[in-house]
């Protein structure tokens, strides 16, 4: 029943955006300002959630990340603002990736405004790495 209520998510999204409602559920990505968000069902015990997730650059971070670099990004999914409510992860790849889960029952506008969010934390992640965050030398 909750993967259902998920189809109709998607569809109600992709018609308050303006995209192809069958196009969006074969492919169950979004693109916002160049991020690709993977949506998913997630099963999350009260009635389902939308999954999302992008990854925060293009390229992974390197084999050995600046030192502290690790400890903020852990810091940041402690604190809210950082990264909007959403969570960042490491993948064994070396790509960082943004993630987050919004409720079936939002309004469409809400998880419109979710993605949009998710894609403009993960930009402001990226250009801060890549400006030095976490580098003991500071930002270049």
């Amino acid at each position: 029943m909750s993967e259902a209520r998920y189809q109709t998510a998607l569809a109600d999204l992709a018609v308050h955006i303006g995209v192809d409602a069958a196009a969006l559920a074969a492919r169950q990505e979004l693109v916002i300002d160049g991020a690709a968000i993977a949506l998913a069902y997630g099963d999350d015990g009260l009635g389902g959630a939308m999954q999302g997730a992008c990854r925060v650059g293009a390229q992974p971070l390197p084999a050995e990340p600046p030192a502290g670099l690790l400890p903020l990004l852990l810091q940041a999914n402690t604190l809210g603002p950082a990264t909007r409510g959403a969570t960042l992860g490491l993948q064994r790849s070396g790509h960082l990736v943004l993630a987050s889960r919004q409720p079936l029952d939002l309004p469409s506008e809400r998880l419109a405004q979710a993605w949009r969010d998710l894609a403009e934390v993960a930009a402001g992640w990226a250009a801060a790495i890549d400006q030095g965050l976490g580098d003991p030398a500071g930002p270049r």
